[in-house]
């Protein structure tokens, strides 16, 4: 029974998406409609009852090399690295030991079979005896790693088990012809008696289903194999990337790339049949195998078959490669997410796990589609390729490939074990630092974290929805997400495993921060039915979390029925420009009614707060928002003459980036006001109007109108791509003309390296020292905007310093990992004194 196909699984990674359950109540009267409340599973009995941290069993196929497989096992060690190691036979090397942290696994029978090392393949019919005879019963969490029999595991009924499938035993189900026939086995006694140990290991295979708690595919595809064959739901989690190891590259040259181990179905003799039909196109073919003299003898001159070649190369060719060429059906398909991460589009036979890796469709293709497994089908994608290759931007296909990233992997994976069985948040920061050891303080403390309900007002994904997906990350299994509305933001939020509850809003949907109406009956009849399920989520947590000013609303009400203390996360500077005189005086009603503390996005956002609350300072805490930096590293060796070639920028133009919402008070008019006493410069504006402010949009049209300026404007309109963007500037510019709350945008400008000219108010000032990291102006100055661009212009050296030290300040002070910590510690601390 020993053939190619029994082979290590192919990876599978993917964002999950919980199980979920739709629930329907009527909206009349003030009732709301919950919408993807996340199913909760039962609780780990053991673990609950006596209050210790749970014994974790990892279960693995088998272990003798480093493959797809074997990745996602890493992985899993680094999420719970106290755990034990189980698998069939272990024959991995003392040199190559190290994904496996110094883990040594309990085997069993087969270890010490005669030539087990080199024939393990061959003991397969005694492999569900031998899973079965590794005794985990003194674990109360099972972990399988399984493509073939490490799900079959015997566990109680006091054991969860959860098993990461990389697929249903391929050779036995849908692929035993195939199997059958490439093995030669498709007559004769030996055939017979292949089919009846294939036959028996199906029905093991149903059988041992039943044992499992929770499935977790590593693609949709396989979610699909898991239901025809053991009529169970699974979760997606993909399988983990090194993205980091590959590097964008956007200069791509003439030729095309395919990679793989060269085995019948790979079909890369395929993808070779088809470029020697097109001799005008260039291939290049990496990889060894079986299949190696039937590729060679089908390329002509015009496809280079490199054979095996070292980490390097490969790196080397994919980042050059025009586009990334893959005709396989695999469950997932590694080698098209690492394509991606270099930032070179993907042309990909349109099954199996392609199509979850891939986008063909919308505004930010990564590559496209051929429906068949044949030559044509192939040379007619390279030539709808040919037809337009500038739609497919490498920032995309980069952007792409982070969604499948080892630590989105991790993330996903430990929230969905987490939220099966609590009890293991206990041990889940450890896999931030495998070789942390934990003392007895540490351990306690993590036992007893305090439980978040975090509440959001929007669906969509704005700044301080961004910052609050950054602390649910952090925080992981011990955070739960309220929001009041549905869209993008609950969509991110199930992409790193959050549980999310979605309450409809109703009639408060409507209510603007600005407005001083007295509220409807709708209004209050909403806001009494949003109080009623809050409180109702609120009983299982030890403090509730308020993203925004509406659920601090909320927040404070239900916290005081459910007697629960409330933190407002403060992202906005609650003054008269604002915010309309009625929602001020709610907020100064909630301070002294219910809000145990509050965290602020700046100083000034706190001292605004403070005079008008009146709220003790000792309960305010100033933590500045945390920006992710990987966006503008991918895109640091990028040269900004390519950015803008590729956004459609003029490349001699000294250009200045503006990065917001089209709206008056974000200033964008004094940067056009500017140009006039500034003829060299020109002005870029990123972002479109959203809260009814396309009057003013239109204003900035006609100006651009009247002063002639269109060759110098540039507006671009609501883009994904920020970090290139940035890069593509020579001078970012804040021009607010009222306090900006923080100044996000001058942090992303100083991760991006480009020097910052901001307004000298509001958050800002606790961002840029004058002259050191950055230059401020006054608010509304057109003149001392253009003298300061001016400046800038002349001096490249200023530029290059203010530059450096950017961001180095960014770094130092803005990372998303001290402000997840710090807003975590205030959350405990809140609760340490409630109890």
């Amino acid at each position: 029974m020993s053939h190619e196909l029994i082979d290590e699984a192919a990876p599978s990674e993917r964002a999950a998406v919980p199980l979920q359950r739709r629930e329907h109540l009527s909206t009349a009267r003030g009732e709301l409609r919950t919408v993807n409340v996340t199913t909760s599973t039962r609780p780990l009995a053991a673990a609950r009852d006596t209050g210790r941290r749970p014994r974790v069993a990892i279960v693995h196929d088998w272990l003798v090399t480093y493959a797809g497989a074997e990745r996602v096992l890493e992985q899993i060690i680094d999420c719970f690295p106290d755990a034990d190691l189980f698998s069939v036979v272990d024959f991995v090397d003392d040199k190559d030991r190290a994904f496996l942290r110094g883990k040594r696994a309990t085997t069993s029978f087969i270890q010490r079979l005669p030539k087990a090392r080199t024939r393990y393949r061959a003991y397969l019919p005694f492999m569900p005896l031998a899973i079965e005879q590794l005794d985990v019963s003194g674990y109360d969490v099972v972990i399988s790693s399984s493509h073939a029999v490490a799900k079959g595991v015997l566990t109680g009924p006091d054991q969860y088990h959860i098993s990461y499938v990389h697929s249903p035993i391929r050779y036995a189900w849908d692929l035993q012809h195939q199997y059958l026939q490439e093995s030669k086995l498709t007559r004769g006694p030996k055939s017979m008696l292949a089919r009846l140990i294939l036959h028996y290991i199906r029905n093991w295979d149903v059988r041992t289903a039943n044992s499992v708690d929770q499935f977790v595919a590593n693609s949709e595809f396989i979610a699909r194999r898991i239901h025809k064959v053991y009529q169970r739901d699974a979760e997606v989690v993909y399988p983990p990337v090194d993205v980091d190891s590959f590097e964008l590259e956007t200069r791509k040259e003439d030729f095309y790339l395919t990679a793989s181990r060269l085995v019948p179905y790979k079909k890369i003799d395929l993808i070779v049949e088809a470029f020697a039909r097109m001799p005008d196109k260039r291939l290049v073919v990496i990889g060894d195998g079986p299949d190696m003299q039937k590729v060679r003898a089908k390329a002509g001159p015009n496809v280079e078959v490199m054979g095996y070649q070292p980490f390097s190369v490969l790196h080397d060719r994919m980042r050059r490669a025009k586009a990334f060429v893959f005709a396989a059906e695999e469950d997932f398909g590694i080698s098209v997410v690492e394509a991606q991460a270099c930032g070179t589009p993907v042309i990909a036979y349109g099954k199996g796990g392609a199509l979850e890796t891939v986008r063909d469709t919308g505004s930010r293709p990564t590559g496209l589609f051929f429906e068949e497994q044949r030559a044509d089908a192939i040379i007619e994608a390279v030539e709808t390729f040919e037809r337009d290759p500038k739609r497919f931007r490498a920032e995309d296909c980069r952007e792409n490939a982070e969604r499948f990233s080892s630590a989105h992997f991790r993330d996903q994976f430990f929230a969905r074990v987490a939220r099966a069985v609590p009890a293991v948040a206990a041990v889940g920061p450890a896999y931030r630092d495998p070789q942390r050891r934990h003392d007895d303080d540490a351990d306690n403390a993590l036992e007893s974290a305090p439980r978040v309900l975090a509440i959001d007002q929007s669906g969509v994904l704005g700044g301080a929805e961004l910052s609050l997906l950054e602390v649910v990350k952090g925080l992981r299994a011990r955070i739960e997400v309220l929001l009041f509305n549905d869209g993008p933001f609950r969509e991110a939020l199930d992409a790193v495993g959050a549980r999310v509850d979605v309450l409809d809003s109703g009639a408060l949907r409507n209510v603007r921060r600005d407005g001083g109406a007295v509220p409807k009956f709708g209004v209050l009849a909403g806001v009494a039915g949003l109080v009623r399920e809050t409180r109702r989520r609120a009983r299982g947590a030890d403090v509730l979390y308020a993203n925004t000013q509406r659920a601090m609303v909320i927040g404070v009400l239900a916290g005081k029925l459910a007697r629960k203390p409330v933190v407002w996360h403060l992202r906005d500077i609650v003054s008269e420009e604002h915010f309309g005189r009625m929602q001020r005086a709610i907020i100064k009603g909630c301070a002294k009614l219910g809000l145990a503390h509050v965290i602020a996005n700046s100083h000034a956002s706190a001292k605004v707060f403070a005079e008008l609350t009146s709220f003790d300072s000792s309960r305010i805490d100033v933590v500045h928002n945390g920006v992710d930096e990987s966006p503008f590293r991918a895109l640091a060796r990028v040269p900004k003459e390519q950015l803008r070639a590729q956004i459609g920028l003029p490349q001699g133009a000294f250009l200045v980036g503006a990065f917001s919402r089209l709206a008056r008070w974000k200033g964008q008019h004094v940067l056009l006001e500017a140009l006039l006493h500034e003829p060299r410069a020109h002005a870029v504006f990123v972002g479109a109007p959203l809260f009814g402010e396309d009057a003013y949009a239109q204003e900035l049209h006609d100006f651009v109108s009247r002063h002639e300026l269109r060759d110098r404007v540039h507006f671009l309109g609501f883009r994904h791509d920020i970090a290139a963007c940035m890069r593509a500037m020579d001078v970012i510019a804040h021009t607010s003309i009222t306090p900006e709350p923080f100044g996000r945008v001058v942090v992303e400008g100083m991760l991006a390296q480009r020097p910052v000219v901001a307004s000298r108010d509001g958050g800002v000032k606790e961002i840029v020292e004058h002259g050191k990291s950055g230059l401020l102006c006054t608010p509304g100055d057109a003149v001392a905007l253009a003298a300061t661009i001016a400046s800038l212009h002349d001096d490249e050296a200023l530029r290059e310093r203010l530059a450096r030290n950017g961001l180095a300040v960014a770094r130092e002070r803005f990372g998303k990992e001290q402000y997840v910590e710090a807003v975590g510690r205030v959350l405990d601390g809140v609760v340490t004194r409630a109890r």
